[in-house]
């Protein structure tokens, strides 16, 4: 038996069901924690994430116990509550990846089929149009950064620094037509 079960086991022996309960998280424990761990532990493929799953849902199932409409089984009651907990984790654990991402890393994936002389040459032009940013104004740069980090339209850009859209317009049309008349 896992850690985490011993514990769990104990704890919902020292307590009785709640008065009224309309299920017996007791019984569903002894019927269904194997099951419900392999089930989970399928859908996370990492056991740790999945026995703190299994261990989150007798939680909250004994939390919720007198909550329990009877629609369903207990047993798919319970497993519908560890599904939304792995799904809940699946997404912690994603996020959790793409912040630790760097963004220098995309540099260093192997791309077998891409030519290295177009490679420099890319990043050669990537070098160019940051210099060529950089010699603009400051508001034409932050306008300009602000509309195509896609953190915002024209129309909250324009908000966002208090001018007209059509400045912001002007300013984007600005850098366009310097970068195509320089690397065109």
């Amino acid at each position: 038996m896992v850690p985490f079960a011993v514990a769990l086991t104990e704890h919902i022996s020292s307590e009785a069901a709640a008065p009224g309960a309309a299920v017996d998280i007791n019984q569903l424990f002894r019927e269904h924690q194997h099951h419900l761990l392999r089930f989970v532990r399928r859908y996370l493929r990492n056991s740790e994430d999945a026995e703190d799953v299994v261990q989150n849902t007798f939680l909250e199932a004994m939390r919720c116990a007198d909550r329990f409409s009877g629609l369903s089984k207990p047993s798919t009651w319970l497993f519908g509550i560890a599904l939304n907990l792995a799904r809940n984790q699946v997404r912690r654990n994603c996020s959790d990846i793409l912040e630790k991402m760097d963004e220098s890393i995309m540099e260093q994936i192997a791309d077998y089929d891409a030519n290295p002389a177009t490679m420099i040459e890319l990043r050669q032009i990537a070098d160019q149009v940051s210099l060529l940013l950089d010699s603009f104004p400051a508001k034409i740069r932050e306008t300009f950064e602000a509309v195509f980090d896609g953190e915002s339209t024209y129309e909250e850009a324009a908000v966002q620094m208090q001018v007209p859209i059509g400045t912001i317009r002007s300013r984007v049309s600005r850098v366009r037509a310097t970068v195509r008349s320089r690397f065109e």
